[in-house]
């Protein structure tokens, strides 16, 4: 049973919906990970699931970083990559030691518009599919769910939860984008792209605020 979202139209930022322009930066203000919603500063090792989330949050940035004279990061993205980066580098993680650990091995071109994204990298000899993307997108191709950093089958009760989470942190949020992942043994040219990001397990939900 797919993670299927109550009404896709519930699903639009309030940032689209209003139009409104800021002049101040995007920040990771909540996420839901392990069956729970919480403030993105109070997100650490307690969650156990911590490891597998961070890690997946930074191979799914696509932000370059470049290194100035002056020793300081200059992060060539958009507004959420580089959200996404000050995030995962307050919490300690080397974007470019991650990505070093688990190389891209090939970008999977699934929408013009850029609602759904996806990689593909190598980690212990197998192929980790990271994709993120609009709730929507994501959800309606998730069949499994990251919980107590474990995979379980999605249930209906399971649905239920996500999709009451998921409202909240709309309601709450300027932006709202789905992780997932789903590990291959390997690429193969005989598959179209969308089916590498089929029967997925949902990772976490991010929700963004204007600092």
């Amino acid at each position: 049973m797919e993670l299927i979202p109550r009404n896709a139209s519930d699903l639009t930022p309030k940032s689209e919906v209003s139009g409104e322009k800021r002049a101040s930066s995007l920040k990771i203000s909540e996420i839901y990970l392990d069956g729970k919603v919480k403030k993105a500063e109070l997100i650490d090792e307690d969650e156990k699931s911590y490891g597998i989330f961070m890690h997946s949050l930074i191979l799914s940035n696509y932000a370059e970083v470049i290194k100035v004279s002056n020793g300081e990061a200059n992060i060539i993205g958009d507004d959420i990559e580089k959200a996404v980066f000050s995030y995962t580098s307050s919490k300690g993680f080397n974007k470019s030691l991650i990505d070093s650990i688990a190389p891209k091995v090939a970008d999977i071109s699934l929408s013009e518009d850029d609602s759904l994204k996806a990689s593909a990298h190598a980690i212990n000899e197998k192929v980790r599919i990271v994709s993120k993307g609009r709730p929507d997108e994501i959800l309606a191709r998730c069949s499994y769910i990251l919980r107590d950093s474990r995979f379980v089958k999605v249930t209906r009760r399971i649905c239920r939860e996500v999709n009451y989470m998921l409202l909240g942190m709309l309601s709450r949020c300027q932006e709202v984008y789905a992780l997932a992942i789903k590990d291959i043994s390997e690429l193969s040219e005989m598959l179209a792209p969308d089916a590498y990001v089929k029967d997925m397990a949902l990772v976490a939900l991010i929700g963004m605020g204007y600092a």
